[in-house]
């Protein structure tokens, strides 16, 4: 299947109230997962990791990429309004990263098999295009902190977690596999 043909489907399945319901309970759920379960190392302040994949990857694999990048970005913009609505950590450049994430998740996961290639794959290429260049070039900039040194500390961190990203994934699998049953 092309990618602009799962762009088309995509934005279908947001006109039915069914999927706009799963994607706004998969933002509710990625909101508060964004809030509760992302941590920064104490060693390393500018490397977060947490568990707000998880419903970018069920959006992603349900109803394709626009849906995903909806709930990756508005996820991501709610979980820092809400989590400290005080500060002013909202950066439009991060958001963007974030969308386009959940833009990759869709393109390669949405009507696949969800084979143990297929997340390895869009895990790999989320990190090689997005989390490690992308991410790390705007928290440089933000941060003061030359780009070379916060990239090594950011891929030694981030890409042992995107196998643990990867397993938890082929965890889920079986429940993606009873929705998607259920969708259809």
């Amino acid at each position: 299947m092309s990618y602009l043909r799962k762009f088309a489907d995509s934005s279908r399945e947001l006109t039915k109230v069914q999927a706009l319901a799963v994607c706004a309970m998969m933002l509710a759920l990625r909101v508060v997962l964004g809030i509760f379960t992302n941590f920064t190392l104490a060693i390393m302040p500018f490397v977060k990791i947490g568990f707000s994949f998880i419903p970018i990857v069920i959006t992603a694999y349900l109803y394709g990429p626009v849906c995903a990048a909806v709930v990756s970005g508005a996820g991501d913009v709610l979980s820092l309004i809400l989590a400290n609505p005080t500060a002013f950590s909202l950066n439009p450049a991060l958001t963007a990263c974030y969308v386009w994430e959940g833009i990759l998740y869709g393109l390669i996961l949405y009507k696949s098999e969800l084979n143990l290639k297929d997340i390895i794959i869009t895990k790999a290429t989320v990190l090689v295009l997005c989390a490690l260049p992308l991410n790390t070039l705007i928290l440089s900039g933000m941060m003061n902190i030359p780009y070379p040194t916060l990239l090594l500390y950011r891929t030694a961190v981030l890409v042992p977690f995107g196998v643990v990203e990867v397993l938890i994934v082929r965890l889920i699998k079986p429940l993606l596999m009873r929705i998607k049953v259920v969708k259809a």
